[in-house]
This record gives C-alpha cells, sequence and structure tokens, in this order.
C-alpha cells in the first residue's frame, strides 16, 4: 500500500460542553476572542435571512478546527448579494460558512503574520470539514 491509497479519517466535529462554553471563543481567536466572536453575529446578521439572535452550539474538530452552528433544526437561508448566492441550509452547514467568512476576515485584517499564520490554518481545517460535510456544494457556492 502507497501512501497515495492511504484515506485520511473523516474530520468530525464534537459538540463543547456546557462547562467548556466560556473558553471556546480564547481558545480560537486568542488575543482577537472578542472581534472573532461579533464577526460571528454580525455575519449571521448580515447574511442569513429572518436571524434573530439565539442559542448557538459551539463545535470542535477531531482535526484540531472548530465552527459555531445556531441550535435550530429549522433551515437557515444564507444570501450573499456579493456573489449573487442564495442558499436554504441546514444549521449546520450555515454555521461553517459562517465561520469561514469570519475566518477569512481575520485574515483580511492587518494582523501581525505570526498571529495570521494561525487563522490560515484553522480556515484550511474547516474547510477540510466543509469538503466532507453533506451540504459541501452549497457551503462552496456560497463562499464562492
Amino acid at each position: 500500500m502507497t501512501i497515495q491509497d492511504q484515506e485520511s479519517p473523516p474530520v468530525t466535529a464534537t459538540i463543547v460542553a456546557d462547562a467548556d462554553r466560556l473558553d471556546f471563543f480564547p481558545t480560537y481567536f486568542g488575543k482577537y476572542f472578542m472581534a472573532g466572536e461579533n464577526l460571528l453575529y454580525v455575519h449571521a446578521d448580515r447574511l442569513v435571512q429572518d436571524y434573530q439572535g439565539g442559542y448557538w452550539n459551539f463545535y470542535t474538530f477531531s482535526n484540531g478546527g472548530f465552527f459555531a452552528a445556531l441550535d435550530t433544526d429549522k433551515e437557515q437561508h444564507v444570501v450573499v448579494a456579493d456573489n449573487y448566492c442564495s442558499e436554504r441550509m441546514s444549521a449546520e452547514a450555515a454555521g461553517v460558512t459562517l465561520m469561514l467568512f469570519v475566518l477569512g476576515r481575520l485574515l483580511a485584517a492587518r494582523i501581525p503574520e505570526n498571529e495570521s499564520d494561525r487563522f490560515i490554518d484553522l480556515y484550511h481545517k474547516l474547510r477540510e470539514f466543509a469538503l466532507e460535510h453533506a451540504e459541501a456544494q452549497a457551503i462552496l457556492t456560497t463562499i464562492d
């Protein structure tokens, strides 16, 4: 068996326990945790039709990544006017999409290179999960 024949295990998501919720944003965004959390809610308000706040679940990945998603079974309508996109997706897929936007926005900010490397790594870990997601096409269309 060659290295090319070996497949990596799928990326799995685990919900963060209530006791660990306060550490979630500081763990992944470091000193930018307030900006990262705020960007999540701003992007949700801007991109998710009929968003009116709500309880968010936090998730960590087996590959070291993370994301957050509204705790709802209701389908989310994500509209990105800049790329003429209108997609309906689960709250989980919308959360993945929003966090990709958040990480992209942080990378566009003028933060020191040694700190932006962490966000680049987290973006790729999240994208790896997104590519394996059942709604990958909707996520990728939305972030295009």
